[in-house]
């Protein structure tokens, strides 16, 4: 199976999300410090089957308190009928 990462930039928002392996290490190096060695800038792992947690998208923030992404644009809720 694979695991999803998102490079985040300075103000931790996503770059772009890369397909990672499934393991918990990388050469004896935790996983997320070999994809931040890797591409040069923080990555954090995330979730694609979690109902509690936003998978990740270009231009999404992340949160290191709920470590989950905030959408920029969050969808609208359709406008009930009176």
């Amino acid at each position: 199976m694979a695991t999803y990462w998102a490079e985040l930039d300075a103000n931790n928002v996503v770059k772009q999300v890369i397909t990672g392996v499934d393991d918990l290490t990388i050469n004896g190096i935790p996983t997320g410090t070999w994809y931040t060695i890797f591409v040069g800038a923080p990555c954090v792992q995330t979730w694609i089957d979690r109902a509690d947690k936003t998978y990740a998208g270009i231009g999404f923030t992340y949160d290191y308190d709920t470590q989950d992404f905030i959408n920029p644009n969050p969808p609208v809720e359709p406008a009930s009928e009176p």
